[in-house]
């Protein structure tokens, strides 16, 4: 081998690959900082899991999980290969010999197997099987290929130096004695020349390195430079749901001494965006796993994660001039809504959570779109027509129908329901029942509604409501960018709550349950707040009420707000395993891969022009399942998938209920309120 010739092939390579890199690097490091190093060791347990051993892939998706993990340990274990190769650049006649060096033989020619097997596979999905998340991609086939060049090449390379070298040198006889396919491969070129042996190992060697130098050189140029970045950016990961959105200090807008002009709301152009925005951008693998339960994308919508990450990362290379000049210039920096990510791309958002619980290397979506939905109606005044009427009906009668607020007490008109009006009543009661705006102005909300008050008067729980004096969680307008209006709307909630001693709360609205829970203590909002699944549940194991078996196919629908976003899933199905005659039915799409109900994200409240409804194909998704009741665990998912039902004319053969209706009718009434 040459040493001038591999030295100057390192240094070529290295040399651009650092160039390449830091050019997106620096672009990272410009823009906005955030603090994402705290607790380094719960981050490190993370890369390890996610990232050496790829955790969350496997459990997903089992055979592709695998087939990447084999691709990327061998890919690790493999850089030592490297090393060595390298070291063989300088003396043709090194050779790993003691325990620890014939150990790393043998797992490297197991490993390189592997990784062909994993290969061919992957080609076997892109060419054949085509998931339609995998989109046409020459640079995942190039890579494919390059890797495959790299493998065959280093088993020629055993094959021709070991069938030329080992009866002259013994280290070298002794690395053949642990490598069984390089030996294998020797055997059948051991009656070629030396001379022709010589010249196949030189070429082997140098296919093989120039082959790795040029793997090396491309990967910051495309996708694959997640290989760089996927683990540090797995251990700057944010590390639980996007459940909450992103806070802004609105004060300077209520102090008279602030210049309300420097405030900056949300996020209009890339210069606003922070460090970890740019890296999710550049390490975005494009798997399309963020696809596969998308409601959007499988509904015709111009989304996906992956769509604008991979937008976003074009507009920062083209702008890299400018975000790098820093002040007036990036001042100048064109509008991120617009020809970066489309009005249709922004508003097409549920917030569902599934893209960002699908990605691999946990990449972020929701706090992007939630900042920039919030410069749009705060700073620009833009946003779907439809919205404009949610908002005005909210800062007039405080819920999204508009409907008079001093009548969101009277579905209980007659129930003989206990008000709460101060804090000596509060005090009385084990639980604030909070109703929320679906349970208390939709008609079929409010039959859930009276269904809970039935089930918690049999479990003989002390519990009242606020009536008319309930405060909205506004979290449906926070959700569309309008943090102004939720700010003011929690300050009353809050202001409610702890002046009544509010301690426990328990609701049948998935979003309020969150937005309690995970939104409101930012505001000074302290409270357990459980679901009604989860009282349920324990009402039943603690055997306070009975139910029987009554309801034939039930199918259960997963929350988004209730599951993804708060990890409950198994207390719905706990309670309906209970009702249901037969076994619990599941949509194709369940438990963390859900597909949202349409109504997320104030999408409850805009039309649906591109595209089919998702309701609709929601609905779809579970008739091959032939169920009877299709069961919900959040009002709003029940009025979406009930309208999807009257849109496919099913609605008269198949129910809509909650998981309250239908403990309400399967309840064994034992006590005389019930």
């Amino acid at each position: 081998m040459s040493p001038l010739g591999i030295t100057v092939l390192l240094l070529a390579a290295f040399a651009a690959f650092a160039w390449l890199s830091m050019r997106k690097l620096a672009i990272v490091a410009a823009l906005q900082p955030e603090v994402r190093w705290d607790h380094p060791w719960a981050r490190m347990r993370t890369v390890l899991s996610n990232g050496l051993f790829q955790q969350r892939m496997i459990r997903r998706e089992w055979k592709p999980g695998v087939m990447h993990t084999v691709i990327f340990l061998g890919f690790v274990s493999l850089l030592v290969r490297k090393l060595q190769l390298v070291v063989i650049g300088f003396d043709a006649e090194f050779a790993l010999i003691g325990p620890l060096g014939d150990a790393f033989t043998l797992w490297k020619d197991l490993v390189e197997v592997g990784v062909l097997l994993a290969v061919g596979y992957a080609f076997y999905r892109r060419l054949l099987l085509k998931p339609a998340r995998l989109e046409p991609n020459r640079e995942g086939l190039l890579v494919l290929g390059l890797i495959t060049i790299i493998m065959i090449t280093d088993f020629a390379f055993d094959a021709f130096r070991f069938a030329q070298l080992s009866d002259s040198v013994p280290a070298i006889a002794h690395e053949r004695v642990h490598a069984p396919i390089g030996s294998w491969l020797a055997s059948l070129v051991a009656d070629w020349t030396p001379a022709v042996l010589a010249t196949a190992a030189a070429i082997a060697y140098w296919a093989q390195m120039i082959t790795v130098c040029a793997f090396l050189v491309l990967l910051p140029l495309g996708e694959h430079f997640h290989i760089v970045t996927a683990l540090p950016t797995l251990f700057f990961r944010r590390g639980k749901p996007a459940n909450a959105v992103p806070t802004v200090d609105l004060s300077p807008l209520l102090d008279d001494s602030s210049d309300a002009s420097e405030l900056k709301v949300g996020a209009r152009s890339a210069a606003d965006l922070a460090w970890k925005d740019a890296l999710d951008a550049f390490t975005c693998t494009e798997c399309g796993r963020c696809k596969d339960a998308c409601p959007a994308f499988l509904t015709g919508k111009p989304l996906s994660m992956k769509g604008v990450n991979d937008s976003l990362k074009h507009h920062l290379l083209a702008q890299r001039a400018a975000i790098l000049a820093g002040g007036a210039a990036q001042a100048n920096l064109p509008a991120l809504v617009g020809d970066v990510i489309g009005e249709d791309t922004l508003w097409a958002c549920t917030t569902c959570g599934y893209c960002e619980a699908a990605c691999p290397i946990e990449l972020e979506l929701l706090p992007k779109f939630y900042k920039l939905r919030q410069h749009r109606v705060m700073m620009d005044g833009e946003f779907p027509a439809e919205l404009k009427n949610v908002f005005d009906a909210y800062e007039v009668q405080s819920n999204p129908w508009g409907l008079p607020a001093d009548t969101r007490g009277d579905w209980a008109r007659g129930l003989g329901v206990p008000l709460i009006r101060s804090a000596a009543d509060m005090a009385g009661v084990e639980w604030l029942y909070y109703v929320g705006s679906a349970e208390s102005f939709d008609q079929n909300g409010q039959k859930i509604a009276r269904a809970f008050v039935e089930i918690l008067r049999e479990a003989g729980l002390s519990f009242g409501i606020l009536g008319a004096e309930e405060p909205t969680t506004g979290e449906c307008v926070r959700r569309a960018g309008n943090e102004m209006l939720f700010q003011q709307l929690a300050t009353t909630l809050v202001e409610s709550f702890n002046g009544l001693g509010v301690k426990r709360i328990v609701t049948c609205d998935p979003h309020a349950f969150n937005s309690l829970r995970n939104e409101y203590p930012a505001f000074g909002g302290h409270w357990e707040v459980v679901h009604h699944t989860q009282l349920i549940d324990r009402l039943l194991v603690e055997k306070r009420i009975e139910v029987r078996p009554t309801h034939e196919r039930v199918l259960l629908h997963d929350p988004c707000y209730l599951g993804r976003h708060n990890g409950e899933f198994e207390a719905p199905r706990a309670v309906l395993g209970r009702v249901a005659r037969g076994a619990l039915l599941e949509f194709p799409l369940h438990r963390e891969k859900s597909m949202c109900c349409g109504a997320g994200g104030a999408r409850m409240w805009m039309e649906e022009h591109i595209g089919t409804r998702i309701n609709v194909t929601r609905i779809e998704q579970g008739l091959p399942q032939r169920p009877d009741v299709i069961a919900t665990a959040c009002p709003y998912c029940s009025l979406m998938l009930g309208d999807g039902l009257k849109t496919k004319n099913l609605n008269e053969t198949i129910r809509t209920r909650d998981v309250a209706e239908l403990v309400a009718s399967a309840m064994v009434r034992n006590r005389a309120s019930g």
